[in-house]
């Protein structure tokens, strides 16, 4: 099927939570599912939004099947699609929604900390930056005019100095400001489908980052899991769904191996044991969980116990960063300053 609509169309995480708790809200309430969406289609505002209910509701009075209708709409990810499948052949699609409200609310509070991490240290940035360039552009010319008009009282010491300082100035401005510009390409670059690919391989292998992007990719392939589990998917095809969900190179390695010993009759707990998808207490849980036959409530629980570790780790990675830039704009500012008043001060020493 064609591509229809750009990477801006996609729903956000939390729009799809939202979404999907409605749908079990609808069903729960035994209110047929064609006419839920036309409830949802005629009470909304948002142009975006309602352009895709409209194309739900049209299908779904075409008597297709949410799955079908929401495929054709290509405003939801893959995998969202795909467990609406499950749920609607298995006769679950009330558990099943309510499962991905849950995952996507998760996977929601993943992404509103990441970008808390980048935001607040790039804010900070923008504001020492602002600080730097006003002192190069609008301080130093003052000194600078200043020096021109003492020029012939003053030392040539001073007078050597002063024009250091007014150039390591500049410089400092321009190494900001070049700064500034690299930080707005990445961002701009990003919001391409190319950028993003290659940003996320670079925080992939990145020695800061590479540990904080194999928990996420973990925590997502733990979710996964657990709602596939609780679905009734057998345990191959939940393997293969989160083999194809995951972005992350090693992750997806482990869980590829993970496939082939289910394919020689290894037990799910083991294969992941064995792989190191999970090691330690976490491994543990999952073999005791699977032999009373609560494997789901197993993964369910880790998945709580990653996003705690993913935040924590989150908050420290925001910490060392704002930590590097407060040291770093410091050493910029402090320059700046010191390539003004050390000639100034020579200045009015000579000029006494």
């Amino acid at each position: 099927m064609a591509k229809k609509h750009t990477r801006k169309t996609k729903f956000s995480s939390e729009e799809i939570s939202v979404f999907c708790e409605q749908i079990a809200m609808l069903l729960n309430s035994g209110i047929p599912l064609y006419e839920g969406i036309h409830m949802l289609f005629s009470e909304m505002e948002d142009t975006r939004t309602k352009k895709v209910l409209e194309q739900l509701d049209n299908s779904m009075k075409a008597n297709e099947t949410l799955y079908d209708s929401l495929q054709k709409t290509d405003a939801f990810p893959d995998y969202m699609v795909y467990m609406v499948q499950v749920g609607e052949t298995t006769g679950k699609l009330e558990e099943v929604m309510r499962s991905l409200s849950s995952y996507y609310e998760r996977e929601s509070n993943v992404k509103v900390s990441i970008k808390s991490a980048i935001a607040y240290p790039a804010v900070l940035f923008t504001m020492m930056a602002v600080i730097i360039l006003v002192l190069v552009f609008k301080i130093l010319p003052m000194f600078e005019t200043m020096f021109i008009e003492l020029n012939a009282d003053v030392a040539t010491t001073t007078h050597n100095m002063m024009k250091v300082g007014i150039i390591a100035g500049k410089v400092l401005a321009g190494i900001t400001c070049l700064i500034l510009v690299i930080m707005l390409a990445v961002f701009l670059w990003y919001r391409t489908r190319q950028g993003e690919i290659m940003i996320r391989r670079f925080v992939t292998n990145f020695r800061l980052t590479k540990k904080l992007s194999e928990a996420i990719a973990t925590s997502k392939f733990i979710s996964s899991m657990a709602l596939m589990i609780s679905s009734g998917i057998e345990t191959s095809k939940s393997i293969d769904i989160a083999y194809g969900a995951s972005s992350n190179r090693r992750i997806k390695e482990k869980i590829k191996q993970c496939k082939l010993l289910l394919d020689k009759d290894i037990s799910l707990e083991q294969a992941i044991h064995d792989t190191k998808l999970l090691v330690g207490m976490e491994s543990r849980l999952v073999m005791v969980a699977s032999k009373s036959g609560a494997s789901d409530t197993a993964f369910e629980k880790l998945s709580e116990q990653y996003n705690m570790k993913i935040t924590t780790m989150l908050s420290k990675l925001s910490t060392s960063i704002e930590t590097i830039l407060v040291v770093t704009l410091a050493v910029l500012v402090g320059g700046v300053l010191i390539s003004v008043m050390l000639p100034l001060v020579s200045m009015i020493s000579s000029i006494g």
